[in-house]
Protein backbone atom coordinates (compact mmCIF):
# COMPACT_ATOMS: atom_id res chain seq x y z
CA UNK A 1 0.00 0.00 0.00
CA UNK A 2 1.79 3.02 -0.84
CA UNK A 3 1.40 6.22 1.26
CA UNK A 4 -1.40 7.93 -0.08
CA UNK A 5 -3.61 4.97 0.01
CA UNK A 6 -2.50 4.74 3.95
CA UNK A 7 -3.26 8.20 4.63
CA UNK A 8 -6.90 7.40 3.31
CA UNK A 9 -7.28 4.10 4.84
CA UNK A 10 -5.47 5.10 8.60
CA UNK A 11 -6.62 8.51 8.92
CA UNK A 12 -9.61 9.12 6.72
CA UNK A 13 -8.47 12.17 6.18
CA UNK A 14 -9.02 13.09 2.47
CA UNK A 15 -12.07 13.91 0.90
CA UNK A 16 -13.51 14.13 -2.83
CA UNK A 17 -15.70 16.10 -4.00
CA UNK A 18 -18.95 15.34 -6.31
CA UNK A 19 -17.08 15.85 -9.29
CA UNK A 20 -17.23 12.83 -12.17
CA UNK A 21 -14.35 10.35 -11.50
CA UNK A 22 -13.23 10.76 -15.55
CA UNK A 23 -12.09 14.55 -14.47
CA UNK A 24 -9.13 15.57 -16.79
CA UNK A 25 -7.60 17.04 -14.06
CA UNK A 26 -6.70 17.04 -10.62
CA UNK A 27 -6.05 19.74 -8.03
CA UNK A 28 -5.16 19.15 -4.80
CA UNK A 29 -6.51 21.53 -2.01
CA UNK A 30 -4.32 21.01 1.02
CA UNK A 31 -5.31 22.97 4.63
CA UNK A 32 -3.33 22.91 8.05
CA UNK A 33 -5.59 20.04 9.56
CA UNK A 34 -8.48 18.44 8.74
CA UNK A 35 -11.90 18.27 10.69
CA UNK A 36 -11.86 22.04 11.07
CA UNK A 37 -14.75 24.33 10.47
CA UNK A 38 -12.67 27.17 8.58
CA UNK A 39 -10.74 24.65 6.50
CA UNK A 40 -14.02 22.65 5.46
CA UNK A 41 -15.71 26.33 4.12
CA UNK A 42 -12.09 26.21 1.85
CA UNK A 43 -13.18 22.84 0.81
CA UNK A 44 -16.37 23.72 -0.26
CA UNK A 45 -15.21 26.84 -2.29
CA UNK A 46 -12.92 24.29 -3.76
CA UNK A 47 -15.44 21.93 -4.83
CA UNK A 48 -18.10 24.34 -6.16
CA UNK A 49 -15.25 25.90 -8.29
CA UNK A 50 -14.41 22.68 -9.54
CA UNK A 51 -18.41 22.14 -10.42
CA UNK A 52 -18.18 25.07 -12.24
CA UNK A 53 -15.28 25.19 -13.98
CA UNK A 54 -15.27 20.98 -15.25
CA UNK A 55 -13.59 18.54 -16.01
CA UNK A 56 -11.31 18.91 -12.59
CA UNK A 57 -11.48 17.47 -9.38
CA UNK A 58 -11.10 18.84 -6.17
CA UNK A 59 -8.85 16.60 -3.72
CA UNK A 60 -9.39 18.01 -0.56
CA UNK A 61 -6.33 16.14 1.61
CA UNK A 62 -4.47 17.36 4.38
CA UNK A 63 -2.79 16.29 8.36
CA UNK A 64 -5.13 14.55 10.53
CA UNK A 65 -7.05 16.76 13.24
CA UNK A 66 -3.87 17.33 15.46
CA UNK A 67 -1.60 16.87 12.08
CA UNK A 68 1.24 19.76 11.84
CA UNK A 69 4.35 20.62 9.59
CA UNK A 70 5.52 17.18 9.48
CA UNK A 71 2.47 15.44 8.49
CA UNK A 72 1.53 18.34 5.72
CA UNK A 73 4.94 17.83 4.48
CA UNK A 74 4.63 14.31 3.85
CA UNK A 75 0.75 14.48 2.40
CA UNK A 76 2.15 17.32 -0.37
CA UNK A 77 5.19 15.15 -1.05
CA UNK A 78 3.04 12.48 -1.75
CA UNK A 79 0.87 14.55 -3.95
CA UNK A 80 3.88 15.32 -6.06
CA UNK A 81 4.96 11.22 -6.18
CA UNK A 82 1.37 10.65 -7.62
CA UNK A 83 1.64 13.31 -9.96
CA UNK A 84 -1.63 15.42 -9.52
CA UNK A 85 -2.05 18.34 -11.92
CA UNK A 86 -1.73 21.35 -9.30
CA UNK A 87 -1.56 22.01 -5.81
CA UNK A 88 -2.48 24.59 -2.80
CA UNK A 89 -1.26 24.84 0.46
CA UNK A 90 -2.26 26.44 3.22
CA UNK A 91 1.55 26.29 5.03
CA UNK A 92 1.90 25.14 8.23
CA UNK A 93 5.39 24.78 8.46
CA UNK A 94 6.85 26.91 6.19
CA UNK A 95 10.65 26.26 5.69
CA UNK A 96 9.20 22.57 5.37
CA UNK A 97 6.52 23.40 2.63
CA UNK A 98 9.65 25.58 0.55
CA UNK A 99 10.96 22.33 0.30
CA UNK A 100 8.16 19.96 -1.14
CA UNK A 101 7.45 23.29 -3.63
CA UNK A 102 10.89 23.08 -4.79
CA UNK A 103 10.03 19.53 -5.51
CA UNK A 104 6.66 20.32 -6.88
CA UNK A 105 8.83 23.07 -9.22
CA UNK A 106 11.15 20.11 -10.38
CA UNK A 107 8.47 18.51 -11.45
CA UNK A 108 6.76 20.98 -13.30
CA UNK A 109 3.39 20.57 -11.22
CA UNK A 110 1.73 24.45 -10.40
CA UNK A 111 1.89 25.20 -6.70
CA UNK A 112 -0.07 27.81 -4.79
CA UNK A 113 -0.25 29.18 -1.30
CA UNK A 114 -3.61 30.11 0.24
CA UNK A 115 -4.50 31.24 3.90
CA UNK A 116 -0.72 31.00 4.75
CA UNK A 117 2.37 31.58 2.74
CA UNK A 118 5.96 30.81 2.41
CA UNK A 119 8.42 32.88 4.03
CA UNK A 120 9.23 35.93 1.94
CA UNK A 121 12.91 34.50 0.44
CA UNK A 122 10.92 31.57 -0.43
CA UNK A 123 8.05 32.81 -2.31
CA UNK A 124 9.76 32.55 -6.06
CA UNK A 125 8.98 28.78 -5.84
CA UNK A 126 4.86 29.27 -5.74
CA UNK A 127 3.11 30.63 -8.42
CA UNK A 128 0.90 33.03 -6.13
CA UNK A 129 -0.80 33.98 -2.49
CA UNK A 130 -4.11 33.64 -2.06
CA UNK A 131 -5.91 34.89 1.11
CA UNK A 132 -5.59 37.46 3.37
CA UNK A 133 -2.94 40.29 4.25
CA UNK A 134 -2.62 38.71 8.01
CA UNK A 135 -0.61 41.65 9.39
CA UNK A 136 -3.74 43.93 8.54
CA UNK A 137 -5.77 41.03 11.31
CA UNK A 138 -3.53 41.79 14.12
CA UNK A 139 -3.91 44.87 13.25
CA UNK A 140 -7.69 45.31 13.25
CA UNK A 141 -7.62 43.32 16.55
CA UNK A 142 -4.97 45.88 18.19
CA UNK A 143 -7.31 48.79 16.72
CA UNK A 144 -10.16 47.16 18.11
CA UNK A 145 -8.73 46.38 22.05
CA UNK A 146 -7.49 50.18 21.61
CA UNK A 147 -10.64 51.54 21.32
CA UNK A 148 -12.10 49.20 23.98
CA UNK A 149 -9.46 50.19 26.45
CA UNK A 150 -7.62 53.17 25.13
CA UNK A 151 -5.64 53.89 28.30
CA UNK A 152 -4.16 50.16 27.47
CA UNK A 153 -2.78 48.08 29.85
CA UNK A 154 -1.69 44.06 29.67
CA UNK A 155 -2.76 41.66 27.54
CA UNK A 156 -1.33 37.93 26.21
CA UNK A 157 -1.40 36.61 22.43
CA UNK A 158 -2.47 32.88 21.56
CA UNK A 159 -0.79 32.13 18.58
CA UNK A 160 -1.26 28.16 16.73
CA UNK A 161 2.54 27.07 15.41
CA UNK A 162 5.34 28.90 15.88
CA UNK A 163 5.96 28.45 12.34
CA UNK A 164 3.21 29.53 10.36
CA UNK A 165 4.26 32.49 8.58
CA UNK A 166 0.10 33.89 8.52
CA UNK A 167 0.05 33.20 12.59
CA UNK A 168 3.26 35.12 12.90
CA UNK A 169 2.33 38.16 10.30
CA UNK A 170 -0.94 38.99 12.56
CA UNK A 171 1.18 38.69 15.80
CA UNK A 172 3.31 41.10 14.41
CA UNK A 173 0.67 43.67 13.35
CA UNK A 174 -1.04 43.43 17.08
CA UNK A 175 2.49 44.52 18.57
CA UNK A 176 3.48 47.20 15.87
CA UNK A 177 0.39 48.63 16.17
CA UNK A 178 -0.16 48.39 20.34
CA UNK A 179 1.66 51.46 21.83
CA UNK A 180 4.76 50.21 23.91
CA UNK A 181 4.56 52.82 26.26
CA UNK A 182 0.60 51.79 26.76
CA UNK A 183 0.57 48.37 26.46
CA UNK A 184 2.57 45.34 27.76
CA UNK A 185 2.54 41.58 26.91
CA UNK A 186 2.73 39.61 30.21
CA UNK A 187 5.59 36.46 30.75
CA UNK A 188 4.72 33.00 29.07
CA UNK A 189 3.21 35.05 26.18
CA UNK A 190 2.31 34.26 23.08
CA UNK A 191 0.99 30.84 23.51
CA UNK A 192 1.32 28.65 20.95
CA UNK A 193 -1.18 25.67 20.66
CA UNK A 194 -0.41 24.43 17.53
CA UNK A 195 -4.20 24.58 16.47
CA UNK A 196 -4.64 21.79 19.15
CA UNK A 197 -8.12 22.99 20.28
CA UNK A 198 -8.13 21.18 23.73
CA UNK A 199 -4.56 22.79 24.52
CA UNK A 200 -5.94 26.18 23.27
CA UNK A 201 -8.68 25.95 26.36
CA UNK A 202 -6.49 24.82 28.77
CA UNK A 203 -3.70 27.31 28.03
CA UNK A 204 -6.67 30.04 28.28
CA UNK A 205 -7.83 28.97 31.35
CA UNK A 206 -4.04 29.44 33.15
CA UNK A 207 -3.21 32.29 31.79
CA UNK A 208 -6.48 33.98 32.87
CA UNK A 209 -6.01 32.32 36.73
CA UNK A 210 -2.09 33.38 36.75
CA UNK A 211 -3.00 36.93 35.63
CA UNK A 212 -6.77 37.56 37.45
CA UNK A 213 -6.21 41.39 36.41
CA UNK A 214 -5.32 40.85 32.84
CA UNK A 215 -6.68 43.24 30.66
CA UNK A 216 -6.85 41.11 27.15
CA UNK A 217 -6.55 38.28 25.50
CA UNK A 218 -6.25 38.26 21.92
CA UNK A 219 -5.92 35.16 19.52
CA UNK A 220 -4.22 35.37 16.11
CA UNK A 221 -6.79 32.12 15.13
CA UNK A 222 -10.16 31.54 16.61
CA UNK A 223 -9.03 27.80 18.34
CA UNK A 224 -10.25 28.43 21.70
CA UNK A 225 -13.97 28.71 20.25
CA UNK A 226 -14.04 25.63 17.93
CA UNK A 227 -14.88 23.65 21.23
CA UNK A 228 -18.08 25.98 22.50
CA UNK A 229 -19.04 23.88 25.45
CA UNK A 230 -15.38 24.34 27.13
CA UNK A 231 -15.26 28.12 25.98
CA UNK A 232 -18.35 28.57 26.63
CA UNK A 233 -17.54 27.02 30.39
CA UNK A 234 -14.53 29.21 30.59
CA UNK A 235 -16.14 32.21 30.06
CA UNK A 236 -18.71 32.98 31.82
CA UNK A 237 -16.91 32.43 34.93
CA UNK A 238 -15.05 35.76 33.20
CA UNK A 239 -19.34 37.24 32.11
CA UNK A 240 -18.95 40.58 34.48
CA UNK A 241 -15.52 41.53 33.23
CA UNK A 242 -16.40 40.94 29.88
CA UNK A 243 -19.79 42.61 30.10
CA UNK A 244 -18.05 45.98 31.62
CA UNK A 245 -15.13 45.41 29.33
CA UNK A 246 -12.71 45.21 32.00
CA UNK A 247 -11.37 41.82 30.53
CA UNK A 248 -11.43 42.11 26.36
CA UNK A 249 -11.43 38.96 24.67
CA UNK A 250 -11.13 39.27 20.47
CA UNK A 251 -10.63 36.63 18.31
CA UNK A 252 -9.88 35.52 14.22
CA UNK A 253 -12.67 34.14 12.17
CA UNK A 254 -16.10 34.35 12.26
CA UNK A 255 -17.89 31.08 12.27
CA UNK A 256 -21.36 30.82 13.16
CA UNK A 257 -20.63 29.78 16.36
CA UNK A 258 -18.21 32.11 16.78
CA UNK A 259 -20.94 35.09 15.61
CA UNK A 260 -23.04 33.36 18.45
CA UNK A 261 -20.45 34.18 21.17
CA UNK A 262 -20.16 37.47 19.83
CA UNK A 263 -23.81 37.75 20.38
CA UNK A 264 -23.90 36.45 23.66
CA UNK A 265 -21.35 38.99 24.75
CA UNK A 266 -18.75 36.28 25.36
CA UNK A 267 -16.11 37.78 23.15
CA UNK A 268 -15.51 41.64 22.20
CA UNK A 269 -14.74 41.49 18.43
CA UNK A 270 -13.72 39.07 15.71
CA UNK A 271 -12.40 39.29 12.42
CA UNK A 272 -12.86 37.27 9.75
CA UNK A 273 -11.53 35.87 6.97
CA UNK A 274 -13.10 34.55 3.76
CA UNK A 275 -11.72 31.13 3.49
CA UNK A 276 -15.09 29.85 1.03
CA UNK A 277 -13.62 32.42 -1.48
CA UNK A 278 -9.72 30.69 -0.97
CA UNK A 279 -10.93 27.89 -1.62
CA UNK A 280 -12.95 28.75 -4.58
CA UNK A 281 -10.28 30.76 -6.17
CA UNK A 282 -7.33 28.27 -5.71
CA UNK A 283 -9.06 25.85 -8.18
CA UNK A 284 -9.54 28.78 -10.97
CA UNK A 285 -6.13 30.11 -10.48
CA UNK A 286 -4.47 26.50 -10.88
CA UNK A 287 -6.36 25.95 -13.87
CA UNK A 288 -5.33 28.73 -15.05
CA UNK A 289 -1.50 28.25 -14.69
CA UNK A 290 -1.91 24.87 -16.01
CA UNK A 291 -3.12 26.23 -19.22
CA UNK A 292 -0.41 28.49 -19.51
CA UNK A 293 -1.48 31.41 -18.05
CA UNK A 294 -0.55 34.23 -16.04
CA UNK A 295 -2.12 35.39 -12.62
CA UNK A 296 -2.09 38.32 -9.60
CA UNK A 297 0.56 37.71 -6.89
CA UNK A 298 -0.70 37.97 -4.20
CA UNK A 299 -4.32 37.52 -4.53
CA UNK A 300 -6.25 39.32 -1.57
CA UNK A 301 -10.13 38.08 -0.62
CA UNK A 302 -10.68 41.54 2.36
CA UNK A 303 -11.68 41.02 5.90
CA UNK A 304 -15.05 41.24 7.87
CA UNK A 305 -14.77 43.02 11.04
CA UNK A 306 -17.39 42.33 13.09
CA UNK A 307 -18.22 43.62 16.57
CA UNK A 308 -21.59 43.36 19.08
CA UNK A 309 -22.63 46.58 17.12
CA UNK A 310 -22.19 45.33 13.54
CA UNK A 311 -22.93 41.87 13.92
CA UNK A 312 -25.96 42.01 11.62
CA UNK A 313 -24.12 43.42 8.20
CA UNK A 314 -20.59 42.80 9.01
CA UNK A 315 -19.58 39.20 8.04
CA UNK A 316 -19.58 38.48 4.39
CA UNK A 317 -19.37 34.75 2.96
Amino acid sequence: MNRIATLLAVSTCAVLSNVAHAADKTFALVPKNMNNPFFDQARDGCQKAAEEIGGIECYYIGPGEHGGGDEQFQVVQDLIARGVDGIAVSVANAPAIAKAAQAAKDADIPFVTWDSDLLDQDQALRSTYIGTVNTEIGKELAKRLMALKPEGGTYCIQSGGPAAVNMNERMQGMTETLPADKWTQVAGCPLYNNDDFPLSIVQMTDILAKYPDLDAMLNAGGAPQMLPEAYRQLTSQYADRIESGDLVLLFVETMDVQMQFLKEGLSQGQVGQRPYEMGYRAMYVLNDLVNGKTVEDPITVGLDVCTRETIDSCKTK
